[in-house]
């Protein structure tokens, strides 16, 4: 049996690879904050499937929070082999227009909360010659000057870095560490009102990210490590 924790799981793109996941016959640790009752429900549809799911509730705004969260999952006593940091606080204001809660929110979901939670369940999922996906955004690597979601863009800038350094780190144990970098998805809470102005005239389906997922989980993606892929449809080339 292959447990897989999902952070954030409970709603959106968590809950659509949630999803993909149980179809796939992998148990689930789903986190969820405030979303009790959509985690419940989904506890249920990913049961009717077949496997095994354990809820999990907890903020990451704190370290003391975060730390929580690991020491619940860790008491679960499940052999977590595959890790999707897909929890991400999103802010739309230029970097002085940032406040100091904001800034130390951002840094602590985005962030903190990815690296106590690999430090955390990195033996067991190095035990298991597991995987670990961080969700990421669009243009990272290509990034210029922004303004308009400057601080957001600086904490997915350092989960990338995080992502190769960790990639280097765990490949001898046989661990891969990839970023997914998703455009505007189809929830996106600032797509464009005219999709034709997109590349590809189209917003990114949760489903697309979520096969991602899957693949990268699977034996086919045993060797890819280290990388940023975007689902992006050519936003921010």
């Amino acid at each position: 049996m292959n447990w897989a924790l999902v952070t954030g799981g409970a709603r959106g793109l968590g809950a659509e690879i949630c999803k993909k996941l149980s179809k796939q016959g992998y148990s689930l640790v789903i986190h969820y904050n405030t979303s009790k009752v959509e985690a419940e429900k989904l506890k249920v549809v990913c049961q009717d499937l077949g496997v095994t799911v354990h809820l999990v509730q907890g903020s990451f705004n704190t370290k003391e929070t975060t730390e929580k969260v690991v020491e619940e999952i860790l008491t679960l006593d499940v052999p977590i082999k595959f890790l999707v940091n897909n929890v991400g606080h999103y802010l739309i204001e230029s970097l002085l227009g940032t406040s100091e809660g904001d800034w130390y929110d951002l840094f602590n979901i985005n962030v903190n909360a990815p690296f106590l939670l690999i430090k955390g369940l990195s033996d067991a999922v190095a035990k298991q010659q597991g995987a670990i996906i961080n969700i990421g955004v669009a243009g990272l690597e290509s990034q210029k000057a922004d303004t308009y979601s400057a601080a957001y863009h600086i904490t997915k800038q350092a989960l990338l870095g995080m992502t190769k350094s960790l990639a280097k780190e765990l490949a001898p144990q046989h661990v891969t560490v990839n970023m997914i970098s998703p455009g505007y998805l189809v929830n996106s809470i600032d797509i464009p009102k005219d999709l034709m102005k997109l590349p590809m005239q189209r917003a990114v389906e949760l489903s697309e990210v979520a096969d991602m997922v899957q693949y990268l989980f699977s034996d086919s993606g045993k060797n890819i490590t280290g990388q940023n892929i975007e689902i992006s449809g050519g936003v921010r080339i």
